[in-house]
């Protein structure tokens, strides 16, 4: 089985920033490959030899998002992929546990309706009336089940070539107090500007009643709120961030998105 259907009926100021849009169309308009980055510290390694293996291109970051469910039948054979595909530094997995299947034997730990929410308006933006788990979708743009072979890079791929076609490029950036916000594009559309906070803990629940009983399932990066701070629709911004103080001691990390408005596309994220 590839995947389980659910009917349904029912996203500092500096002295500098005014010449980062200006330069914008040269950082992402450039035909050569951008630069390598050996991933591999070298500290201790005075002897290591270099090879294709330690070189990745570096990428704006993309957004690969999860929604699935431990009461779904399709989805344990096919997460192991999805995280194994996501293990890269240009890639960032929010998983989503979604409580359409809580009916089916087992109440997922870690279902949230709000994430049922945040599927559905994927699912209107893009004229469907059907969900489904497991449900991978790349910087709000692509999606599928992540099921088949290289099918979660097939996702990326054509979510990345989407922004590339853009008429217009866009930077965040965050400190300790700010995010900014720079680009070439105005009055692009409204996007909200939001904080996600997420458990970067790999999480095993065996599940013991429904269609996986017995089954033991892996979560990374479960997602625990999406915070929204402000809006965008072009230009350069600075929006005051929240008291991060209060994420101290708690394990979770948080990243920075812009998307459009109800379930639009991912254009930019930056880790806070």
């Amino acid at each position: 089985m590839a995947l389980c259907l659910y009917r349904s009926s029912k996203f500092c100021a500096s002295k500098n920033r005014g010449r980062m849009a200006s330069i914008l169309n040269k950082i992402f308009r450039r035909k050569k490959n951008v630069p390598l980055a050996c991933v591999m510290s070298l500290e201790n390694e005075p002897e290591h030899v270099h090879t294709g293996a330690c070189f990745l291109d570096i990428q704006p970051l993309s957004i690969v998002e999860l929604f699935q469910s431990q009461g779904c039948a399709s989805c344990p054979p096919t997460t192991p992929k999805v995280l194994e595909a996501t293990m890269n530094p240009n890639l960032l997995l929010l998983s989503y546990d979604v409580t359409y299947f809580n009916h089916a034997g087992w109440v997922d730990t870690f279902a949230n309706g709000k994430w049922d929410n945040r599927q559905r308006a994927y699912l209107k933006k893009w004229g469907r009336n059907t969900i489904y788990t497991p449900n991978v979708v790349a910087d709000g743009v692509a999606d599928g089940t992540g099921a088949g072979d290289n099918e979660v890079h097939d996702i990326v791929d054509k979510a990345r070539a989407m922004r590339h076609q853009m008429a217009w490029h866009v930077i965040v950036d965050t400190n300790e107090t700010e995010l900014r916000i720079d680009s070439d594009g105005t009055d692009v559309g409204m996007f909200d500007v939001c904080l996600v906070n997420y458990d970067p803990k790999i999480e095993v629940v065996k599940v013991k009643k429904g269609p996986n009983k017995g089954k033991k399932i892996a979560h990374r990066n479960l997602v625990k709120d999406v915070v929204k701070i402000g809006e965008w629709n072009g230009g350069n911004v600075t929006i005051g961030l929240p008291d991060m103080s209060r994420m101290e001691g708690t394990g979770l990390e948080t990243v920075a998105i812009v998307q459009g408005a109800m379930g639009g596309p991912i254009v930019a994220a930056q880790k806070v």
